[in-house]
């Protein structure tokens, strides 16, 4: 859990800034730079007339432009993102080196490392939560509720997450040795570190499975046939997709996807370009769709996108197999098109809306599930890290008393109230929490308090993971009443 994030470290898609949104709004790349250049060409060169005035003004006689280096380089790339700013389409961006490179980064879901999400525990080691499919990890068994006592010759109480990171990926591509604790009882395991891709998670259990789809990037497609592949080997009928907090991804990684659910030929989505015209894409011949007799699939407000594209796909074409779950989604059904630079710069714009295949448009108001269930309090709530707002005392308002008062009553300290008004009694709880944790007991808030309530809630978060998701506990009651 990280400072100013919810404490179940997921954020709103409107409050990661400006990268997650862009990573919601993309699709894929498929325009060329010279295609662009050559269509602008054609424009009469009076239309810049005023463009190339104001240049030139700012550039020779501009009174500051003397001060700044490269003024040159810095005035036309201001142009370009007043021109790639629109109120009526959020999603089409310039994007320099930076934001570019940031970008590519989010969409390609690659990493190197043994391919776990891990939490620490109370005695410093690092439990497994999650376990990526065909990763290293789980090539070598590694399973989700192992806990590693050590790495190499490292203990990993005695390490940072930095170090122990960086440890894992010095071993790329050799053998590293692993001592984990399963069932309390030791066990020794040998992995080969390696790039793993790090947006499915494919879980098992009596009578269902279940795939958690966290983005949409270059090789979720086959990474999802092999997770869909493991559960039919087992016989499973019945699953649970998690597409929460998926803000979306590569248009060709959503239609794989869907092409291992749907019958041949289905009609993934309708794009209905700038002329009006409808295009269809349907599901790629060379997958074998599955046969489940039940699909819930997760939603929430940050399911966008591609992730909604998948949504219509499975509702539209599976009808009464298919039930939603959640709250209502993002709303994006725009596509867009990346077109790289030769200096490392990009533009995205969007090409064209994209339909449901019964023609629906969702685009700024998503799709509502079919069973509504809001997630709980604490695993939506976050603090600011604004110096002004982290110390304050009882009987006083401010912004982050609600997160405070939530985070106390999650940890079972007796709070009266959870909204902006720190008041007295919060203020006995919370001196109480100072004294259970070896901090200085005053009952007023500081960043040493925050560090260490943030600590103490992620902890139960994590172990309590599955327990607290009631949404998640209301798609296993549907999926075990049928």
């Amino acid at each position: 859990m990280k400072k100013t994030k919810k404490p179940s470290e997921r954020q709103s898609a409107k409050q990661k800034g400006l990268i997650l949104l862009l990573c919601a709004a993309c699709f894929g790349a498929g325009v060329s730079v010279p295609m662009l250049i050559e269509k602008a060409k054609g424009i009469d060169s009076q239309e810049f007339s005023k463009l190339e005035t104001v240049y030139s003004l700012l550039k020779n006689q501009w009174y500051y432009g003397a001060q700044i280096e490269n003024v040159e380089d810095q005035l036309i790339e201001q142009s370009i993102v007043g021109m790639s700013s629109n109120e009526i389409d959020p999603h089409t961006n310039y994007l320099g080196l930076d934001q570019a490179k940031d970008f590519s980064d989010a969409l390609s879901g690659s990493n190197v490392g043994i391919g776990t999400g891990f939490y620490r525990d109370a005695d410093n080691n690092m439990v497994v939560k999650s376990v990526f499919i065909d990763s290293a990890a789980d090539q070598a068994g590694i399973q989700e509720g192992d806990v590693i006592t050590k790495v190499g010759s490292k203990m990993v109480s005695d390490i940072s997450n930095e170090d122990l990171i960086t440890l894992i990926q010095n071993h790329d591509g050799q053998n590293l040795d692993i001592t984990l604790m399963r069932n309390g009882e030791p066990k020794n395991v040998h992995v080969v570190p390696g790039v793993y891709d790090s947006t499915v998670i494919c879980r098992e259990f009596d009578g269902y499975g279940e795939i958690v789809l966290s983005s949409f990037s270059e090789h979720s497609g086959q990474d999802f046939k092999k997770a869909v592949e493991r559960l039919q080997e087992k016989g499973i009928k019945k699953i649970i997709i998690d597409l929460r907090n998926n803000t979306g991804g590569y248009l060709d990684a959503a239609i794989q996807i869907a092409s291992s659910l749907l019958p041949k030929e289905s009609i993934v989505f309708k794009e209905k370009t700038r002329n009006g015209k409808i295009e269809e894409s349907e599901v790629l011949d060379s997958y074998t769709p599955a046969q489940f007799d039940q699909i819930v699939l997760l939603q929430n407000e940050n399911s966008a996108s591609a992730s909604e594209v998948l949504i219509g796909a499975l509702k539209d074409n599976l009808k009464d197999k298919v039930t939603t779950i959640g709250s209502t989604s993002y709303g994006k059904g725009t596509k867009q098109v990346l077109v790289p630079f030769s200096d490392g710069t990009s533009l995205k714009y969007t090409e064209s809306e994209w339909l449901t295949p019964s023609g629906e448009s969702i685009n700024n108001k998503g799709f509502a599930p079919d069973v509504e269930v809001e997630d709980t309090a604490i695993r939506q709530s976050y603090y600011s890290t604004q110096e002004e707002d982290l110390e304050f005392e009882q009987d006083s308002v401010n912004p982050n008393a609600q997160a405070l008062q939530l985070f106390l009553q999650y940890l079972d300290y007796p709070v009266d109230r959870v909204d902006s008004y720190f008041s007295a009694q919060s203020a006995q709880a919370l001196k109480q929490f100072q004294e259970d944790h070896q901090l200085e007991a005053n009952g007023k808030v500081d960043a040493k308090t925050w560090e260490v309530l943030e600590q103490e809630v992620s902890l139960k978060m994590n172990q309590k993971e599955m327990e607290d998701d009631v949404q998640l506990q209301k798609a296993i009651e549907l999926i075990k009443a049928e």
